[in-house]
């Protein structure tokens, strides 16, 4: 599968739900696509952006928008055991800061 099949299946799915429909693989770029694919692509979604993207790609996209992300701490706990050869516990993602909890506090101090 190209990475442009795999875009149209995702799309076709709703999982770009967020972006206009006329939304392309072009427009959102490969950062997006992958953040999306781990966020709420099924395993075999996941497995195949590792076939069409290389892993150090996957893992930095992944520690900057996931891995702080407490919303995502069983998913995080999957990619790092199943993906990324890491042995850690769900409590290793829970100490971890966001820029998301960063922007949420900032926001919350100047109100």
């Amino acid at each position: 599968m190209t990475k442009q099949k795999l875009f149209n299946k995702l799309k076709s799915k709703g999982i770009f739900w967020s972006y206009s429909k006329d939304i392309t693989l072009k427009n959102i770029g490969d950062k997006i696509f992958i953040e999306y694919i781990l966020k709420y692509g099924d395993f075999d979604d996941i497995a195949l952006a590792f076939k069409l993207y290389d892993k150090e790609f996957i893992k930095k996209v992944w520690q900057e928008k996931l891995v702080g992300d407490k919303r995502f701490i069983k998913l995080n706990v999957m990619l790092a055991r199943v993906f990324f050869d890491m042995n850690v516990e769900s409590s290793y993602f829970k100490g971890l800061e966001s820029a998301r909890d960063k922007k949420l506090r900032l926001f919350a101090s100047q109100n």
